[in-house]
């Protein structure tokens, strides 16, 4: 169940019993067909082309563009904030639905966008093909090739390596040659493990699904369909799911819970670098996050130990 609320009243942090209560009666009940909803990130991800179109329809047309940017379509299908840095050489392609680029945005030269995409605010592009069917959030930072994929505010992939039909939360970061695969060598549907069982997605191309805070080496692959929790690291190559907080290292067949004070700091590190702090409420998330998933952990044969 979820509620659309005005806000008044309302403190950051865990909501009482009470509170829930009040504010229970003063919403509407709403009944959605089941078709209308959301069944697991695959969902988002297969039709977020859409989401961007219908967007699309509430921005403002940009005509202005800066000199040497190519734009291939109609030019009426590419909106771009007058803050954003379109460097020159750089590809428009809007021919199958509309390129969003918000305000301080930045594209650098030699990159490719083709619609329907959205590029946040602050956002980095940099030198990359970004395919039809992405939104890339605020200030996220994006090079080699993306497509069909969802990157939340705060993620990094600034170097090469692919990603398609995936879903990365915010404050991730993949490192150089990071690939993440979409599709099986039987073009078979991707199934994934949900709830402990297994469940056809209906999709022949279907990438990973990436928690926050998630820290992906050098070279990482992972498999379609897989998740990567929030809070963990992947050396290597991911075929199998990898639980929250936890240190997957497929070269030494390791899985080591992480130490929760190291996974804080770590983040703090990590927002500290894009001039933000940890608040008490996020930091209180994650412990809650962290002691929530133990079992869970704990079922995958996770240990807990140290990293050397």
């Amino acid at each position: 169940m979820a509620g659309r609320l005005d806000g008044g009243g309302l403190k950051p942090g865990a909501m009482a019993k009470r509170d829930v209560a009040r504010l229970s009666k003063r919403l509407e009940r709403v009944t959605m067909p089941a078709e209308a909803l959301f069944r697991g990130y695959w969902d988002l991800v297969q039709g977020n082309g859409l989401a961007i179109a219908e967007q699309a329809r509430h921005s403002e047309e940009t005509l202005a563009l800066p000199r040497g940017v190519e734009v291939r379509g109609p030019v009426s299908n590419i909106m771009v904030d007058s803050g954003a840095d379109l460097e020159g050489h750089v590809t428009l392609d809007a021919r199958l639905g509309p390129v969003i680029i918000g305000t301080v945005a930045s594209v650098e030269s030699f990159s490719r966008l083709m619609g329907p995409c959205y590029i946040g605010p602050k956002a980095r592009i940099h030198s990359a093909l970004v395919g039809g069917g992405t939104s890339i959030f605020d200030s996220c930072k994006v090079g080699g090739q993306v497509e069909n994929s969802i990157m939340l505010p705060y993620s990094n992939k600034a170097h090469h390596g692919y990603i398609g039909d995936s879903y990365l939360g915010s404050w991730v970061n993949l490192g150089a040659g990071c690939t993440f695969s979409n599709m099986k060598n039987t073009y078979g549907n991707v199934r994934l493990s949900v709830g402990g069982r297994t469940l056809d997605s209906g999709m022949v191309k279907l990438g990973p699904v990436v928690g926050d805070m998630a820290k992906l080496s050098i070279g990482a692959l992972v498999h379609a369909g897989r998740s990567v929790g929030a809070g963990s690291h992947v050396s290597g190559i991911a075929s199998s799911d990898v639980p929250d907080f936890t240190y997957f290292d497929s070269h030494s067949n390791r899985q080591v819970e992480l130490l929760l004070e190291s996974v804080i700091e770590t983040q703090r590190r990590m927002m500290d670098r894009r001039g933000l702090t940890l608040s008490r409420n996020e930091e209180s998330l994650v412990r809650r996050v962290f002691a929530s998933t133990s079992r869970v952990r704990k079922a995958a044969g996770v240990k807990k130990g140290r990293i050397k």
